[in-house]
């Protein structure tokens, strides 16, 4: 091998063991915040958030991040280590995670009808059992009010979406910003799907933006480790020759 297939290999080497740990760095402060909320959701003051919610953020923000500490530990020690094994499984768990979000922004984007409806659907559904005593954990009631505090929306389309769910004269008190003098004229006058829907319209270009960076270095990923496992791979044939 030339002086120049070497250099480049080393050059990329590092390049894929800087990439990754930044991933393997970030996937640890990910899972680091998400046991941190899990353990501490009892203790946690002063937030609008209901622990039911708390509690689901948390466990997608410690699988979120396993997921992106192992695959950045992959990436570093396979750089670190030339480790063609290392550089293969890592370069097939990109490949699967990558499939995945280009299967799942299809499916979304296909059946996004249906996705919108179902998700108007279940808010409904929720508002109607919003008053469920039956229950010691109404998980719908802590999801709306959580919902609504945090988006200052109320109802699904308009705030007065609640006079069909058994509240005529005032909306919860997660609909105000003053929950003492709650009513339907103090209350957020905007639905919380038309908030969300606001919402994406208006950031449509970011989300797309995000998610091109997000495939971009992804793909980066791929071909970096791709590259650097076939140059080990000829490194090692050109040190030791195939004899008979």
């Amino acid at each position: 091998m030339n002086s120049l297939q070497v250099c480049c290999g080393e050059f990329i080497r590092i390049i894929l063991f800087v990439l990754n740990f930044i991933f393997w760095a970030a996937g640890g402060v990910i899972l680091g915040v998400g046991i941190y909320v899990k353990v501490q959701v009892d203790n946690l003051v002063g937030v609008t958030v209901s622990h039911d919610t708390l509690n689901t953020s948390a466990l997608f923000l410690i699988t979120l991040g396993c997921i992106v500490f192992v695959v950045g530990l992959l990436g570093c020690c396979g750089s670190l280590t030339q480790n063609r094994c290392m550089l293969l499984l890592y370069f097939s768990l990109v490949t699967i995670i990558f499939l995945g979000e280009i299967a799942l922004a299809i499916a979304v984007y296909a059946n996004k009808d249906t996705v919108t409806q179902s998700i108007k659907d279940q808010f409904s559904d929720c508002m109607g059992k919003y008053d469920n005593t039956t229950t010691p954990n109404n998980v719908c009631k802590d999801a709306i009010d959580s919902v609504q505090s945090v988006l200052h929306c109320c109802g699904v389309n308009k705030t007065t979406d609640w006079k069909d769910y058994n509240h005529p004269l005032a909306p919860p008190e997660s609909c105000c910003e003053d929950q003492t003098k709650c009513n339907y004229s103090t209350a957020y006058q905007d639905g919380c799907f038309t908030v969300i829907n606001t919402f994406v319209n208006h950031n449509a270009k970011y989300i797309g933006f995000g998610v091109l960076g997000v495939a971009l270095v992804e793909l980066l990923g791929m071909s970096l480790a791709c590259y650097l496992r076939t140059y080990i791979m000829k490194r090692d044939d050109y040190e030791q020759p195939y004899t008979v």
